[in-house]
């Protein structure tokens, strides 16, 4: 009886380490704290910034020190091209993520035309992209120099996906000019798929009074 009773406790022990980790940031560098982009897979036109006193009012993190900026390739007119920054990990069929970040149209170079950004959750097998959700975080109409607190987007794992990817994108239709500020970019593994099943720990638990 006593040993079961250290089982239960050992077990609860973990159960309440799966759900702390499950309400944790999943993403390295959230915040860009480390001065770079490290953390993140990068692609097109990226970079991270400071605010700088010799430039007030230019880069003005949401928190901390640093910031990234994205902005388009300028290939041609009417070439259609996008930057972005993402960082994926390993999933299955049902698992529920939940992804937000703050953006900034900064009034210094203020996104213009036809370009926008977007946040987005990207589900793939072995072969490419299956399915997605996305929200428009930034647009020419935004106002600028204020930091947008945007709502989080929800995506739940199709059959046949192997991992996600998280993604703030800027898309350039074509060479009109403009750059978005992101920040406090957050990542969190609400569980499902296979880590709601009676196999789980929470599963054993419930076992040992059957």
């Amino acid at each position: 009886m006593r040993l079961s009773y250290r089982i239960v406790l050992l077990a609860c022990a973990g159960v309440f380490a799966l759900a702390m980790a499950a309400s944790a940031n999943s993403l390295v560098n959230p915040g860009f704290e480390t001065g770079d982009l490290s953390g993140w897979f990068v692609f097109g036109n990226a970079a991270v910034e400071d605010d700088l006193p010799a430039e007030p009012g230019h880069y003005v993190p949401y928190e901390g020190l640093w910031l990234a900026k994205l902005w388009g390739g300028f290939w041609c007119e009417d070439c259609f091209n996008v930057s972005g920054i993402f960082q994926e990990f390993e999933t299955c069929e049902g698992d529920e993520w939940i992804f937000s970040c703050n953006s900034r149209n900064s009034g210094w170079e203020p996104i213009a035309g036809g370009n926008w950004m977007v946040q987005k959750i990207a589900f793939f097998d072995a072969g490419g992209e299956i399915a997605g959700v996305e929200s428009v975080i930034l647009d020419a109409s935004s106002p600028i120099d204020t930091w947008f607190i945007n709502d989080p987007i929800v995506g739940v794992a199709p059959a046949g996906a192997i991992k996600m990817q998280a993604l703030i994108l800027f898309l350039q239709p074509s060479l009109d000019g403009g750059a978005g500020q992101v920040d406090a970019a957050c990542l969190m593994y609400m569980g499902g798929g296979a880590s709601a099943t009676e196999s789980t720990a929470w599963g054993q638990i419930k076992a040992l009074y059957q």
